[in-house]
C-alpha cells in the first residue's frame, strides 16, 4: 500500500468517528433547543391564559383548540404546581401516532382551582430535525470527499520530491556508477535524505571499486607464481626418486594447485563480467547452442545412463557475446548432468524466448535463496568451486536476463526468460 494512501487512511479513520461524535452531539443539543423553544412557546401561553381566567365571570371548562388537547377545566384540588412532559396520541383522522409537548398548571382565581392544560405537537420540531440530520450527513459526506481529494492533491505534491528520489534510486547502477543527481528539494526533511544518500551510494561505490580492484589485481599477481608451482610439480614428477608416500603428497598438492588456478581463473572471469568487458554483441541460434553443449557434456557423463529429452518448440534467438553464452548455458548444462543422479532424467525446453532445464535429484542440503551466492555449493559437491552458478547469474544479471529456480517433486529446475 503507498504511503499516500496508508495517510488518507488513518487521517479517515480519526476523522470519520471525530465527525460521527460531533453530529450526534449536535443532533441533541439541537433537539434539546427545540425542546426548550416549545417549552418557553408553552409556559408564555400559560401566563397569558391565566390572565385570562382572572376576568371569567363564571366557572366553565373551556377548550383551547379544535382537537380538544389544551383546554381550561375546573378542578377541586391541586396536585403539583407545574409539569413539562411528552406524550404520544393517536391522530384517528391520520390513523397515526404523533407526538406531543405538555404543560400542566394549576392556577387559582376567585377561590377556584382551574387545570390549565396545554399540548404542543412537536412534528414540526421532528422535521427540522430530520432536515437538520439530513444536511449534516450531506455536510459529513462531502466534507470528507473534500478532505480527501484535498489531501491527496497536498500528498501528491508534498510526496512528489521523495518519489524522484526514489526512482533515481531504482535506476541506479552501481556497476556503472551512474551519478546521482537528486532535485533540489524545498522540504528540509528531504533534503537532508538527498545528501545522507549521496554520502552513501559515494561510500558503496568506492568500497564496491576497491573491492573489485583487488580482486581483479590478485586474482593477476596469483598466476604467476601458480604457474611456476604448477611447472615445478611437473618437473618433479619427471624424476624417478620419489616414494610412494612422496609421490600421492605430490598429487595432492597438485590437485589443490590446479583448484586454485580454476579458482583464480573464475574469480578473474567474474570480475570481468561485472566490469562488462564482454561488451560485444553476436545474435546465436540457441538451438544450435544448447544441442552442440549437451552432446559435449553427455559423453562425458554418459556412465550415468541419463535419459535426456531435448524439445524444440521453437526457434530461440538472442543477441549476447559468443564466450558468456557458452558458459552460461554450459554451466547449467553440466550442472544438470552433474548433479543428476544414475538412471535419472534430463529435460530441456526451448520455447516462447525463455530456457528450461530440469533434472532428477536430491533436495539441496541448503536454503534454495543462496543457491546463486558465491562458494555456496552441497555437500556432496567437495571438488566443486561452488561459482558456477555465481557466474551464470552475473551474466544474466548483466543482460537482464531473469533466472529462477524450483524444487518440486524431485526435479530442480532452472528457467531462465530472455
Amino acid at each position: 500500500m503507498k504511503l499516500i494512501t496508508k495517510t488518507i487512511i488513518y487521517y479517515l479513520l480519526i476523522s470519520l468517528p471525530l465527525l460521527l461524535i460531533a453530529g450526534f452531539i449536535s443532533y441533541f443539543l439541537i433537539r434539546q433547543e427545540l425542546k426548550d423553544g416549545t417549552d418557553e412557546a408553552l409556559w408564555k401561553e400559560k401566563v397569558t391564559i391565566e390572565k385570562q381566567i382572572y376576568l371569567f365571570n363564571k366557572t366553565k371548562t373551556i377548550y383551547l383548540s379544535l382537537d380538544s388537547l389544551s383546554y381550561i377545566k375546573p378542578v377541586n384540588q391541586v396536585y403539583s404546581n407545574f409539569k413539562f412532559s411528552d406524550v404520544s396520541i393517536i391522530d384517528k383522522l391520520e390513523n397515526e401516532i404523533l407526538d406531543y409537548r405538555v404543560l400542566q398548571s394549576f392556577y387559582i382565581s376567585k377561590n377556584q382551582i382551574y387545570l390549565i392544560h396545554l399540548s404542543k405537537p412537536t412534528l414540526e420540531d421532528d422535521e427540522l430535525l430530520e432536515g437538520l440530520y439530513s444536511s449534516f450527513a450531506l455536510i459529513i459526506f462531502f466534507l470528507l470527499l473534500a478532505f480527501f481529494l484535498v489531501n491527496w492533491v497536498i500528498s501528491k505534491t508534498l510526496w512528489k520530491p521523495f518519489y524522484q528520489t526514489l526512482q533515481q534510486l531504482n535506476t541506479y547502477d552501481l556497476k556503472n556508477k551512474s551519478n546521482i543527481n537528486f532535485k533540489i528539494a524545498t522540504t528540509k526533511e528531504f533534503k537532508q535524505l538527498n545528501t545522507a544518500l549521496v554520502k552513501m551510494t559515494d561510500k558503496i561505490y568506492l568500497d564496491y571499486s576497491q573491492q573489485k580492484q583487488f580482486t581483479e589485481n590478485a586474482s593477476h599477481e596469483m598466476q604467476t607464481p601458480l604457474a611456476i608451482i604448477k611447472i615445478s610439480l611437473d618437473n618433479l614428477f619427471q624424476s624417478t626418486n620419489f616414494k610412494e608416500e612422496e609421490l600421492i603428497i605430490l598429487q595432492n598438492i597438485e590437485t589443490s594447485v590446479n583448484k586454485l588456478s580454476q579458482l583464480n581463473k573464475s574469480l578473474l572471469l567474474l570480475t570481468k563480467i561485472e566490469n562488462n568487458q564482454f561488451n560485444n554483441y553476436e545474435e546465436i541460434n540457441l538451438n544450435t547452442l544448447v544441442t552442440k553443449l549437451v552432446s559435449d557434456y553427455q559423453f562425458i557423463y554418459e556412465s550415468k545412463n541419463i535419459k535426456l529429452i531435448i524439445l524444440n518448440y521453437e526457434s530461440v534467438k538472442i543477441k549476447i557475446n559468443t564466450i558468456l553464452a557458452d558458459l552460461i548455458f554450459g554451466n547449467l548444462i553440466n550442472n544438470a548432468f552433474k548433479h543428476t543422479i544414475v538412471n535419472g532424467n534430463i529435460e530441456i525446453k526451448l520455447k516462447n524466448n525463455s530456457f528450461t532445464i530440469s533434472n532428477s535429484g536430491k533436495a539441496l542440503s541448503f536454503n534454495e535463496n543462496d543457491l546463486f551466492n558465491r562458494f555456496k555449493k552441497d555437500e556432496a559437491s567437495k571438488d566443486s568451486l561452488g561459482l558456477g552458478l555465481a557466474i551464470v547469474k552475473s551474466i544474466a544479471d548483466n543482460y537482464k536476463f531473469k533466472i529462477s529456480y524450483t524444487f518440486n517433486n524431485n526435479l530442480h529446475t532452472f528457467t531462465m526468460a530472455f
